[in-house]
């Protein structure tokens, strides 16, 4: 396939691409060799210093690895996200020594539905926060998130959240309320056209569909939040103590 040259998008960047829709629809597996430089040159009718970039930026993003003297491989760069962990995306990304870049795609108050309103435990038609988020690592999109939160308990909640602020921090700091427990129902379900564009996957790529209320030290409902995260991206992962079981 050749790439095409009139486009605004640079070629590098459509390299990139194509090479990672490969990966996702399984034609270059977990820990696979790449064709060599000129074989990609050939294949997309690009030169050796657009293939040479691409392929940086993708061992940059950690979804190629190059071993010298032997070439170009898939990496298993999947983001392990333990499910019953209780931090935010945000701090967990941290924690994890990434550098978490978060943009804010809208936010604006929202009337209670009788779903949101039943998770949040407030009345229906209450006025709440929507707050509708990606998070990126190295510009690459990993997770898309929507959360409500009630106006009543965080007055003025929108007015502290900004695209470099840890929402669970501003929770914490200004309100004095911090997150304890939560619970999470997770689905799969495939990617709509928007999600896709936002996600950075192809529509056949099964996403990770959360369900999310977190609560205060009292069992108080602190936001409720729908998550999309795609499944060749990140997995899940369920640590537990068997000792805490045991009956000796």
């Amino acid at each position: 396939m050749k790439l095409n040259k009139t486009s605004v998008k640079p070629l590098y960047e459509q390299l990139m691409d194509e090479i990672k829709k490969d990966i996702h629809e399984g034609i270059y597996s977990i820990g696979a060799q790449l064709p060599a430089e000129n074989e990609l040159c050939q294949k997309y009718g690009v030169s050796r210093i657009t293939t040479r970039r691409a392929i940086t930026e993708l061992v940059e993003q950690g979804i190629l690895r190059k071993l010298h003297g032997k070439g170009t491989f898939v990496t298993n760069n999947k983001l392990k996200r333990e499910l019953i962990a209780v931090n935010g995306f945000t701090d967990f990304l941290l924690q994890s020594g990434k550098e978490p870049h978060i943009r804010i795609l809208s936010k604006k108050v929202v009337p209670a539905s009788w779903r949101q309103a039943e998770a949040l435990q407030v009345e229906r038609e209450e006025p709440l926060f929507e707050l509708k988020r990606l998070h990126l690592i190295k510009d690459e999109p990993i997770h898309s998130e929507t959360s409500y939160y009630s106006l009543k308990r965080f007055p003025d909640l929108e007015k502290h959240i900004g695209e470099s602020h840890s929402t669970y921090q501003v929770l914490k700091e200004i309100y004095q309320v911090q997150a304890v427990r939560n619970t999470k129902t997770i689905s799969f379900v495939n990617a709509t056209t928007e999600q896709a564009k936002f996600l950075h996957c192809t529509e056949d790529v099964p996403l990770f569909e959360v369900e999310k209320i977190a609560y205060d030290d009292n069992g108080i409902p602190i936001h409720f939040s729908l998550s999309f995260l795609p499944s060749n991206k990140v997995s899940f992962t369920i640590s537990t103590d068997i000792t805490q079981h045991s009956q000796g």
